[in-house]
């Protein structure tokens, strides 16, 4: 699965990478991921990360993907917002950490 750019005046300023799964993990192909999301700060708050995670969320379908998923910080509201307003909603996984002590 390709990732996506948005280029205004010959300069990238927002991009989206996410993937099929293929099986990893015994994830089925199925699902897909969203891994990371950028948008230049100076170009926050235009649409460009709508457009970008629609083109995105269109690419997967095509090849069969009909579940995605994602990681945000519990206390990045802004995030939060963004996603649910995406049409995102709280999945049944959680994912528990272990912190390694020194």
């Amino acid at each position: 699965m390709p990732s996506l750019v948005a280029e205004m005046d010959g300069r990238v300023v927002a991009f989206i990478l996410g993937d099929a799964s293929g099986w990893e993990y015994g994830v089925p192909e199925n699902i897909g991921w969203i891994d990371t999301i950028g948008v230049d700060p100076a170009y926050q708050r235009k649409g460009i990360a709508q457009i970008l995670m629609k083109e995105m969320l269109n690419n997967m379908k095509k090849v069969g993907v009909d579940t995605v998923y994602t990681l945000v910080n519990w206390r990045d509201w802004g995030l939060l917002q963004f996603f649910d307003a995406m049409g995102f909603k709280r999945g049944d996984t959680i994912n528990p950490e272990f912190k390694i002590a020194d």
